[in-house]
């Protein structure tokens, strides 16, 4: 049921307001301590806002979503800028430690198996790699956003930071660091 309505919301999918790439771009990319040999994954992607945000600052960009519509409004506004892999964030079909770096944005509530979704990460991130789920809005406004959205999402809301500890610690991760920030959420964990 997610899927068919991120597949009809895909055509008018709108990407962020100026302010919130440039919050993006300040407080959440660099979170990821990219360096230009780093392969880089785009999780549950959507449109792919956040492609011109990582392309030139890494050797190489992938962006996965399960929804085709909105993968393909990602190529159609991207173009050749990353490689488009339609699959679940809980079933990649990635190679093990494949990326170094690997980036949920604006997805977390949406994803219905998490402890599923944070093992798999763990497998495809490289040791040393940094796993990041971010959203340009606080724990709270997400929640919010979410009540008035459709019958498909309301009730995708934010797990509490001892869930999320929890499901980065049961997946291998060793260091997790939560910025439950006035404008923006991060829960960066890092692979040993």
């Amino acid at each position: 049921m997610k899927k068919e309505f991120f597949d009809k919301s895909a055509r008018n999918w709108h990407y962020p307001s100026k302010e919130k790439y440039k919050l993006i771009e300040e407080n959440i990319i660099p979170l990821l301590e990219l360096k230009k040999e780093d392969i880089v994954l785009d999780v549950c992607c959507g449109t792919g806002a956040l492609i011109p945000l990582l392309k030139d600052k890494c050797a190489e960009l992938a962006a996965l979503d399960y929804s085709i519509e909105m993968l393909n409004k990602a190529e159609e506004k991207n173009g050749n800028a990353a490689v488009y892999i339609e699959a679940s964030i809980e079933d990649t079909c990635c190679a093990d430690e494949e990326f170094d770096k690997i980036i949920c944005h604006n997805s977390y509530p949406h994803i219905d198996d998490k402890q599923k979704a944070f093992k798999e990460c763990f497998r495809i991130l490289k040791p040393g790699g940094i796993f990041i789920i971010s959203h340009d809005a606080n724990r709270h406004q997400i929640d919010e956003h979410h009540k008035k959205c459709g019958a498909a999402v309301k009730n995708d809301m934010m797990p509490s930071n001892n869930d999320t500890m929890l499901f980065a610690a049961n997946a291998g991760f060793e260091t997790v660091e939560i910025l439950d920030e006035e404008t923006f959420y991060a829960a960066v964990c890092k692979k040993q």
